[in-house]
């Protein structure tokens, strides 16, 4: 059983040990959750009432009544019919949650990898992205709705979808900012990302499909990146899906790092 946890653990590299937690709860706060709940030390974010929660965090207890709490979410989430989704980072401490995963039925639904970088090295670099109106980049400081409706229509969201995610995103709990890239007054793309400490969390890069392969993302990262280092933020996260291709490629050709990997793990409960 060892094997089936340990075949995605990334190597530990100096400080992950005590920071990976601080990352994920940078993350976890950044993520738009209609609803969020503290369950005896899972941290579960729910999408909407009959939609999919988005995820259950088990941040600060991994070694006490795994069974039996795992059962309790799973009755909880039943009674409205929702499906648990537990997130699992590859490091030791979640080993033993995710072998009990597995014996209760989880299978992996997908994997993905927390990428950072320092900011400050790149200050001479960045400068050339500083002049946001001249990169055709739009800063807005706060969520507006002609925002989320060029979001919403570049994600190609469902309606069901783009409720959630409005209902979602006004509920940020942490300072969010939003971008949005025109040329020749063509949208082009947007992203949103979250300042937390020195931290700049990014939430989102999309580019409308039309323009994509033509750097764009590059130089909307590189504006992304210059904003933060003026706001004062030294650090940039990111959360990329292995099956992001696009995302992985962007954000290793501006040198982010691989810091750690994790997991969901699913189960469909029925009545």
């Amino acid at each position: 059983m060892k094997k089936l946890f340990q075949e995605k653990l990334t190597s530990n590299k100096k400080g992950i040990n005590a920071m990976f937690i601080k990352y994920e709860e940078l993350l976890l706060n950044s993520k738009p959750a209609a609803f969020t709940t503290l369950y005896e030390g899972l941290i579960i974010n729910y999408a909407g009432i009959n939609q999919f929660t988005k995820s259950i965090h088990p941040l600060y207890d991994r070694k006490n009544n795994i069974h039996e709490r795992i059962a309790s979410v799973e009755a909880i989430l039943a009674n409205y019919n929702q499906i648990p989704e537990y997130r699992i980072v590859f490091q030791k401490d979640y080993q033993e949650f995710d072998e009990e995963l597995f014996r209760n039925g989880y299978e992996r639904s997908g994997h993905g990898t927390v990428k950072m970088i320092d900011i400050k090295p790149l200050q001479n670099e960045l400068f050339t992205f500083a002049n946001f109106i001249q990169n055709g980049v739009f800063i807005e400081e706060e969520i507006k709705d002609f925002w989320i409706d060029d979001f919403s229509y570049l994600m190609n969201y469902s309606q069901v979808e783009d409720k959630i995610f409005r209902d979602s995103i006004k509920r940020l709990i942490v300072p969010c900012s939003t971008f949005t890239l025109i040329e020749e007054n063509t949208l082009i793309g947007q992203a949103y990302a979250t300042f937390q400490e020195n931290y700049m969390i990014i939430n989102s890069i999309v580019i409308n499909k039309k323009t994509r392969n033509l750097s764009y993302g590059k130089r909307l990262l590189m504006s992304m990146l210059s904003y933060a280092l003026k706001r004062g933020a030294e650090i940039a996260i990111a959360d990329v899906d292995y099956l992001d291709t696009a995302g992985n490629k962007l954000f290793d050709k501006v040198k982010f790092e691989d810091i750690y990997g994790y997991c969901y793990r699913i189960k469909r409960i029925t009545k």
